[in-house]
């Protein structure tokens, strides 16, 4: 949420600021989203949220039902989340009063399904069972992109314009397409969405039922990582990863980097103890769907210029936006940070 906030224009301001050409393009190059085929750092941040959320499983919903509270209360709390998410998503085009932009599918619309049906299976099935619903989502979902046939084009095109999803997308979806022929956060990707929740509850569930942080736990995030990264460009040769398709393999290569990511903090905060490296993200974490939403609300950019502009043009043309995007994001934490200490928390 840093990077999506604020934290990649301020490191594009930067790297320009340093005056390295190749710096600068690397930077270009891996904040933003792969076209089509490829991988960027940029597409790890979606499905590592929906990996997060689904960390969060056993937590939420799986201590509960130990405790003996019914599947009822759980599945409410499930459809409470998702219609929420659905509508937060959809207000972004639909309080614009202009019906022709409205986008039904949305980035918080594909968590709130994909957590609900992850949801669905964490409450009925034993943690070994959720594993195998995952494995079993993203084979039949590999399934479905190579063997299922699209008018005009045949089974297994996995172009823009040929594939099974985009088929989908431009005749079940009402409304705008994100990408005109297509809709990243469309139909059936609300699947591989699912099976990544329930990698990320298979983690939680190891990492829950751990009295203490242990290296144990640490090692098997990094082995479980180190296996599922060449897992998933192995897959590459046969199935592409392409992120606007949710495509498996990219759902495998992206659970390896988020395990990789959660070993490298958990090892760091939990074994080590080191928390005060989280505390400037923690507020931002805290209210992460307040911020997210309130990006498309307010322009933080017009309240940054007023209280760091001056002081950008006094800087002079090199710093100037590097001033003004640390400005946007001193802001917008500032606002995280009062919410943070007041307990005022946005929870779906």
């Amino acid at each position: 949420m840093f990077w999506i906030i604020g934290g990649k224009p301020l490191l594009i301001a930067f790297a320009a600021w340093t005056g390295s050409t190749s710096f600068l393009a690397l930077v270009r190059e891996q904040t933003r989203h792969t076209p089509w085929q490829g991988f960027t750092a940029w597409d790890l941040i979606f499905p590592l949220f929906m990996f997060m959320a689904g960390v969060t499983m056993p937590y939420a919903i799986t201590s509960k039902l130990q405790r003996g509270e019914g599947r009822w209360p759980a599945y409410r709390r499930l459809i409470r989340r998702m219609v929420l998410l659905v509508l937060i998503g959809l207000s972004f085009t639909a309080l614009r009063f202009e019906p022709e932009e409205i986008k039904p599918y949305n980035v918080l619309g594909l968590i709130g399904v994909g957590y609900f049906i992850a949801g669905v299976v964490v409450i009925h099935r034993p943690v070994r069972s959720q594993c195998l619903w995952a494995v079993g989502m993203l084979l039949g979902y590999w399934a479905a992109l190579v063997w299922l046939p699209v008018p005009g084009y045949g089974a297994g095109v996995l172009t823009p314009t040929g594939n099974f999803t985009g088929f989908l997308d431009r005749n079940l979806i009402p409304g705008k397409l994100h990408m005109s022929i297509f809709d990243p956060e469309g139909t059936i990707r609300v699947f591989p969405a699912a099976a990544m929740a329930l990698i990320g509850a298979g983690t939680g569930h190891l990492l829950r039922n751990s009295p203490v942080a242990t290296y144990r736990n640490v090692g098997i995030l990094f082995v479980a990582g180190a296996v599922l990264v060449p897992l998933g460009y192995a897959w590459d040769q046969v199935l592409p990863i392409v992120k606007p398709l949710w495509s498996s393999s990219y759902i495998v290569l992206s659970a390896g980097y988020s395990l990789l990511l959660l070993a490298l903090f958990y090892l760091v905060i939990d074994v080590w103890q080191q928390r005060w490296l989280g505390w400037l993200f923690l507020p931002i974490g805290m209210n992460a769907i307040t911020i997210y939403a309130g990006v498309h609300y307010f322009d933080f950019a017009y309240t940054a210029d007023f209280f760091f502009g001056g002081f950008a043009r006094w800087a002079g043309a090199d710093l100037a936006p590097l001033v003004l995007a640390a400005g946007v994001l001193i802001v917008e934490w500032t606002l995280l940070y009062f919410l943070y200490r007041k307990n005022v928390f946005l929870r779906v």
